[in-house]
């Protein structure tokens, strides 16, 4: 992960989330992979619900829980671990089915993206939404190597074999693209 200040200079966080649909018609948002907060603490202010964030490193946690706590957000939780781990499933029990937005963002380069997807939609509420935002596959300042960045055709080719259905794309300059789904009909 690069430092904090060199990563926000990549993106407009409250723009790149209302362009992928997060407003206040949303509830309950988890954020896979939260980081620094960079997208988790902007949506905490753009929803109605409670902003769920998850991150297998405790030093990005430890940071979101900085930062909630600066801004007094008390709609804020925050778990360490891997959203597919079974500590996590567990500390997630109670959102299952209630969630209306799922972040996964610059994410979808992990080995298993299709069983991730998969745990993520179990999670949703019927109308339930999965925000992805990826790396371009061309020439950026950082990002994943070339040959694992996947294109918004195999995000939407494992999306379907997780039961979700594109439902938009979007261009996020200057480096990224992203996706809404939707759980198929």
């Amino acid at each position: 992960m690069p430092t904090e200040e060199w990563w926000t200079t990549y993106f407009d966080p409250r723009g790149v989330l209302a362009a992928l649909g997060v407003d206040d018609t949303v509830g309950d948002l988890l954020d896979v992979g939260c980081g620094y907060g960079t997208f988790l603490i902007p949506a905490a202010t753009m929803i109605s619900g409670t902003a769920i964030g998850v991150d297998i490193d405790p030093e990005m946690i430890a940071a979101c829980r900085r930062k909630t706590a600066e801004r007094q957000l008390a709609n804020v939780v925050l778990l360490t671990g891997d959203v597919a781990s079974p500590e996590a499933a567990q500390a997630l029990a109670p959102y299952r089915g209630r969630i209306d937005y799922v972040t996964l963002f610059n994410i979808l380069h992990a080995e298993e993206p299709v069983t991730l997807l998969r745990r993520v939609a179990a999670l949703l509420s019927p109308s339930g939404r999965v925000g992805v935002i990826h790396w371009k596959r061309e020439d950026t300042p950082r990002g994943p190597s070339m040959e694992i960045r996947p294109t918004p055709e195999q995000i939407a080719g494992w999306a379907a074999a997780a039961g979700l259905a594109q439902e938009a794309y979007t261009e996020l300059p200057p480096y990224h693209f992203g996706l809404v789904l939707r759980r198929s009909a």
